[in-house]
C-alpha cells in the first residue's frame, strides 16, 4: 500500500472519528438540558413541600391561638360567675374549673410557642429552597445558551467534515473502495484501523504475514478478528 493511500485512509479514519465525536457532543446537549430540568423539577418539588409544611404550621398556630382566646373568654365568664354563686359548693366547683382551664391554657401557650418556632424554621427552609430553585433555573438558562452556541458550531463543523470526507473518499484507490463503502455504512469510525508492528490497533491482535504482504501490495485487507479495514502506519 503506497504512502499516499496510507495517508488517505488515515485521513478518512481521523475524519470519521471527528464526525462521531462531534455528533456525540451534539447528542449530549439535550441530555445536559434534561438533567438541568430534572434538578429544577426536584428543587421546585422540595420548595412546594416546604411551602405546604409552612402553611400547615401557620394554620396550626392560628387554630391554637383561636382555641386559647376561646378558653380565655370562657375563663373570664367563669370569673364573673364567681360573684353570683348561690352556694359554697358551686363556688368551689367554679374555682376548680377555672384552675383546670388555666392549666389547659398554659399548656396551649407552650404549644403555640413551639409551633411558632417551627414556623420560623420552615420560613428559613422556604427561603433556602426558593434560592435553590432560582439558582438551578439560572444554571439551566446559562447552560442552555452554551448548548445552543456549541450546537451551532458543531453543526457547522460536521458539515465541513462531511465535505472533507466526501472529497477524501474520492481519492481512495478503486480496489479498496468496495470494502470501505460496505463497512463504513454500519461501522462509521470503527470502519478502519491502523496496523503498527504487525498489530491491528483496532483490536490489538497480531495479523498474519500474508495480510502484511497484501497491505504492501495496496490490496484491501480486513482484520479477521475485528472486521476493520486495515492500513499500515509504518513500513511493513
Amino acid at each position: 500500500m503506497s504512502i499516499a493511500t496510507t495517508d488517505i485512509m488515515a485521513s478518512l479514519h481521523q475524519i470519521l472519528k471527528s464526525m462521531t465525536g462531534h455528533r456525540e457532543k451534539l447528542a449530549r446537549g439535550p441530555i445536559r438540558i434534561a438533567a438541568h430540568q430534572a434538578r429544577v423539577t426536584e428543587a421546585t418539588s422540595q420548595l412546594e413541600a416546604a411551602r405546604e409544611k409552612l402553611q400547615s404550621a401557620r394554620m396550626t398556630v392560628d387554630g391554637k391561638q383561636l382555641q386559647l382566646k376561646t378558653s380565655e373568654a370562657k375563663n373570664l365568664e367563669l370569673q364573673t360567675k364567681l360573684n353570683t354563686c348561690n352556694s359554697n359548693r358551686e363556688y368551689q366547683a367554679l374555682l376548680e374549673q377555672i384552675a383546670a382551664d388555666q392549666m389547659s391554657g398554659s399548656v396551649l401557650e407552650d404549644e403555640i410557642l413551639e409551633w411558632m418556632e417551627t414556623v420560623d424554621k420552615l420560613v428559613g427552609l422556604v427561603t433556602d429552597a426558593t434560592a435553590v430553585v432560582e439558582n438551578t433555573k439560572r444554571q439551566m438558562q446559562e447552560d442552555s445558551l452554551r448548548v445552543k452556541e456549541e450546537s451551532g458550531i458543531l453543526h457547522s463543523d460536521i458539515i465541513q467534515l462531511e465535505k472533507e470526507l466526501t472529497d477524501t473518499e474520492k481519492r481512495l484507490p478503486e480496489e479498496i473502495k468496495p470494502d470501505y463503502q460496505r463497512i463504513v455504512k454500519t461501522r462509521k469510525e470503527d470502519s478502519l484501523a491502523s496496523v503498527r508492528d504487525g498489530i491491528c490497533e483496532g483490536c490489538f491482535q497480531q495479523i498474519t504475514p500474508n495480510m502484511i504482504a497484501q497491505l504492501a501490495l495496496k490490496e484491501s485487507v480486513i482484520c479477521t478478528s475485528c472486521g476493520r479495514l486495515l492500513y499500515p502506519m509504518d513500513s511493513q
